[in-house]
C-alpha cells in the first residue's frame, strides 16, 4: 500500500513540475517578446488618443492612469497572460520560440515588430482612404438593392 501511494504521490509532482516548467517557458517568452514594455507604451498611445478625441477627460488623466495599472498593467494581466500561452502552446513549442527571441534575429524582431505593426496599418488605412469611393458606391448599389426588393 505504501508503495502504491508513492507511486501516486511521485506522478502527482511530476505533473506539478511539468505544469510550473510549462508555465516558466510561457512567463519567459512574456520577458523575451517585451511584453511588460509593449503593453506601458500601448497603455501611453491609448490614453493619449483619448484625451486627444475628449480632452475633456484631460483634468482625469491621473485617475485614468491608475485605473490602467490597476487592470491593464503587466502585473494585472500577467497570470492570464501566461495561462493563454500555456493553452496555445505546448511546453516545447514555447522553449522553441524562447530560443528564437533569445537570438539575434528574435532581439530584431521584437524590437521592430512594434513599428511594423503600426506601418502596416497605416498601408490597410492607405489603402482604404485611396479606394473609399469604391466602397461608396458598393454601398450605395447595395441599398439600391435592397430598396428594390422591398
Amino acid at each position: 500500500m505504501k508503495a502504491y501511494l508513492s507511486i501516486i504521490l511521485i506522478l502527482l509532482a511530476t505533473n506539478v513540475l511539468a505544469e510550473s516548467d510549462h508555465e516558466i517557458q510561457a512567463e519567459k517568452l512574456l520577458e523575451l517578446a517585451g511584453t511588460k514594455a509593449a503593453m506601458e507604451t500601448m497603455t501611453n498611445i491609448m490614453l493619449t488618443q483619448q484625451i486627444q478625441q475628449n480632452p475633456s477627460l484631460a483634468p482625469f488623466e491621473q485617475i485614468m492612469q491608475q485605473f490602467f495599472q490597476k487592470y491593464l498593467s503587466y502585473e494585472s494581466l500577467k497570470s492570464d497572460f501566461i495561462s493563454m500561452y500555456v493553452e496555445a502552446f505546448t511546453k516545447d513549442e514555447l522553449t522553441a520560440i524562447n530560443e528564437f527571441y533569445a537570438t539575434e534575429a528574435g532581439k530584431k524582431a521584437v524590437k521592430l515588430m512594434p513599428s511594423l505593426m503600426q506601418k502596416g496599418g497605416e498601408i490597410g488605412q492607405r489603402q482604404v482612404q485611396d479606394n473609399i469611393q469604391e466602397l461608396q458606391k458598393m454601398i450605395k448599389d447595395e441599398a439600391e438593392r435592397t430598396q428594390a426588393v422591398q
